[in-house]
């Protein structure tokens, strides 16, 4: 359309043009100008801001990936309780293999090896095995004692979990301190000789299974199979026991956060026979409820310790104890506030008697009942270097073992069960400066009432423990240990009207010794023990050796 008008326009303005110049053809035209055009610009403006030339985003590459976590075992599942609160040596799996072998003034051979196959991603196994032995002619002294001790361990790892397994057997020989030398002397006493020997033998297998879940919502489970047989003269016991924990995560709740749902379950069958008493069996059956979480930056753990006990043809018992823990940052990654409520029903055993009083020749077995336990305690985080607790505790217990000396030649003891309240006081410090120094000391104070006594016969109102370990420059580890009681009351005689007490002394024992590692895989060893040489006792009558010293070598391979 825009055409067609631009062409009539135009062929208008030529037929104008044309018809003027026909008629004026005889007159040159005339051009007037009326006004003069002027080209305006208007003014340039300055860009207010510098132009910027985006970039192209750059998306970052995603991966999507999954660490499968490999379980591994950090507790022993089945453990029995000791039936006092006493230092027990743990047993350690080393990183390397060695031989140790050494000698010691009292005639006292040592011979040691560990065997283990190094690490490995899949499955760990080794074995230990540890002899010594002392043909001291001390009298009143742990004289000609034996202790053999063989243990073997598998471990292996897969996507699922861990499996493991360990064998241990131990063999002790030891004396009392019963008439002291005249079985030498006397040739009528040498037929009461036997009646000094005690030798103790302890098979102990466990096997476990820990299980790994990929995704928190799936449920766990940490599961130990235990068996043992303990055998000291003619009393043998033994145990069948199954535990498991089984734990998972919930689904958070408005106010809580990671919530955590866990039961331990356990099943455990106790047979026990001695020529003075007729066959005992017991069943316990254990299921500890849990769950945790926190609430507004308190850490909350609640449930119940239950255990049901089914001895022969006696109705079954059961009891049940609430479980509250409370945990409280003061200071966040630095200090700690801790509060809780516990308590359990617990079996007593020939193991755990002979493991407190290796000297008790009477066994009645009457298990020990936490009623309650309160406490209130302070850990803290000094620095990176250094760390301590504080501890205040009271417990009400029935049937706790209170062990007496009989008035016979043997020096053996039994055991009185009676209603203790406990109050007991706990400290604990501990320092590392890298690997060059590490210093640990504890201290305990405790505080008894007894029903029915007027003492809490052999137990200490204080012990404490010492240890230092030092590095120099890879090639010196000198390492010292003191471990200290306090006084003990003691009784001699089982008849109410007639018996006679008397107090133990407080003793401390300082142990000492060094390795010089001369050469990356050599080194030669001396350990000293109890050398102030007290002569101090732990049980009535039975006095240790004094000081001693061994010494020897030790090959890594």
């Amino acid at each position: 359309m825009l055409r067609i008008t631009f062409s009539a326009i135009l062929l208008l303005t030529t037929l104008c043009t044309f018809a003027q110049k026909h008629k004026d053809s005889a007159k040159a035209p005339t051009v007037m100008t009326t006004w003069k055009y002027i080209l305006t610009l208007s003014e340039a403006k300055k860009i207010e801001s510098v132009p910027v030339i985006d970039k192209p985003p750059i998306k970052a590459p995603v991966y999507s990936y999954q660490i499968k976590a490999k379980q591994v075992k950090t507790e022993k599942i089945v453990k029995p309780i000791p039936v006092a609160d006493l230092i027990i040596k743990e047993e350690n799996n080393f990183p390397s293999s060695f031989v140790k072998l050494g000698y010691g003034n009292l005639r006292t051979p040592l011979a040691e090896l560990y065997y283990n196959n190094k690490q490995d991603n899949k499955i760990s196994y080794g074995m230990h095995y540890r002899f010594m032995q002392s043909n001291s002619i001390l009298n009143n002294s742990f004289a000609d004692y034996t202790d053999h001790a063989v243990k073997g361990y598998l471990s292996t790892y897969s996507e699922i979990g861990e499996f493991g397994l360990d064998i241990n057997y131990k063999l002790n020989k030891y004396n009392f301190y019963g008439y002291d030398s005249m079985i030498v002397k006397d040739t009528s006493n040498r037929s009461f000789k036997p009646n000094l020997a005690r030798t103790i033998r302890n098979f102990d297998a466990n096997a476990y299974f820990n299980s790994t879940a990929i995704s928190d919502k799936k449920l766990k489970h940490r599961t130990q199979f235990n068996f043992y047989n303990y055998q000291i003269g003619n009393a043998v016991e033994s145990q069948y026991a199954l535990k498991s924990k089984l734990y998972g995560g919930t689904q958070n709740f408005t106010d809580l956060k990671n919530s955590l749902l866990s039961a331990v379950i356990g099943l455990d069958y106790n047979t026990f026979k001695n020529d003075t008493l007729k066959k005992l069996d017991r069943f316990f059956l254990q299921i500890d409820p849990r769950f945790d979480f926190i609430y507004e930056g308190l850490e909350l753990s609640v449930g119940f310790n239950t255990t049901t006990l089914f001895s022969g043809s006696d109705e079954a018992l059961f009891y049940i104890n609430p479980v509250i823990r409370a945990n409280y940052p003061l200071m966040e990654n630095v200090a700690n506030i801790y509060a809780g409520i516990d308590g359990r029903y617990q079996k007593q055993s020939l193991r755990n008697i002979i493991q407190s009083n290796p000297f008790t020749s009477e066994y009645n077995l009457v298990n020990y009942y936490e009623n309650s336990k309160t406490y209130l305690g302070l850990n803290a985080k000094i620095g990176s270097s250094a760390d301590a607790v504080f501890e205040v505790s009271y417990s009400d217990i029935t049937n706790m073992p209170l062990f007496i000396t009989n008035a016979d030649s043997l020096n053996s003891f039994s055991i009185r069960y009676r209603q203790v309240n406990m109050l007991k006081f706990h400290a604990a410090f501990n320092y590392s400066f890298s690997e060059k120094v590490r210093i640990g000391v504890l201290g305990n104070f405790y505080n008894y009432e007894v029903n029915g006594e007027p003492e809490a016969w052999q137990l200490p109102n204080i012990d404490g423990k010492l240890n230092m370990k030092f590095n120099i420059k890879n090639k010196f580890y000198p390492h010292i240990d003191i471990i200290a009681m306090g006084i003990q009351k003691q009784r001699t005689g089982k008849d109410n009207t007639n018996y006679t007490s008397s107090t133990l002394d407080a003793f401390y024992d300082i142990s000492a010794g060094v390795d010089y590692r001369f050469k990356k895989k050599l080194s030669v060893f001396v350990q000293a023990n109890n050398i102030a040489s007290s002569r101090y006792q732990r049980w009535y009558r039975y006095p240790v050796y004094g000081f001693n010293i061994i010494g020897g070598l030790t090959m890594i391979f």
